[in-house]
């Protein structure tokens, strides 16, 4: 039943992404999270950032995430607690983002993919804390040790790229490893 919700998530962010690709990035410039157009009303863009994938391999990744870990979570939870759990935790990631660009100054428009890619593979990792991964075929990892591995690519990527790169990534991130124990279930 909630495959409904993934499917058509999916669908919408490959239509999305695409349109974007080929339309030299029309589409990007309107629903991109840009802070300063959020600031001057154009509150929409905290909810339809997600659906833009940028690179070809990311946009592959993230709608196998979407498939793979998205679909399994709405299997156990429910297509409306999947939908609600996505919706608050992308609104709340680029919420503190705007936020957050405010204090830093920092201006760059934000996309969607890795954000929520590694939110839903947190949450998964939580919801399943005995199923295995196996990364590149050789290393198995399974709950909290998932979690901890994507948490950790996180904030190295932060390092990296600067923090307010990737607010989103680590917001979402903290909001699916602190979603309620008591919810999981």
């Amino acid at each position: 039943m909630a495959r409904t919700f993934v499917t058509r998530w999916i669908v919408a962010t490959l239509i999305v992404s695409i349109l974007a690709l080929v339309d030299h990035d029309w589409v990007a410039q309107w629903i991109a999270l840009a802070p300063s157009r959020v600031w001057h009303g154009e509150v929409w863009r905290l909810v339809t950032w997600i659906l833009i994938v940028p690179r070809p391999v990311s946009l592959a990744i993230t709608c196998f995430a979407i498939y793979k870990f998205g679909g399994d979570l709405g299997d156990q939870w429910g297509e409306r607690r999947l939908r609600r759990f996505a919706i608050e935790l992308v609104a709340a990631a680029a919420l503190i983002t705007c936020l957050l660009a405010i204090i830093t100054g920092d201006t760059g428009a934000h996309y969607g993919g890795i954000a929520m890619m590694f939110s839903l593979v947190i949450a998964w990792a939580r919801q399943f804390p005995t199923q295995r991964v196996v990364l590149y075929g050789v290393v198995p990892v399974q709950g909290p040790q998932l979690v901890g591995l994507v948490a950790g690519l996180t904030v190295l990527f932060a390092l990296h790229y600067g923090i307010y790169a990737m607010a989103p990534e680590l917001v979402g991130c903290a909001i699916a490893a602190g979603y309620p124990r008591g919810w999981l279930r």
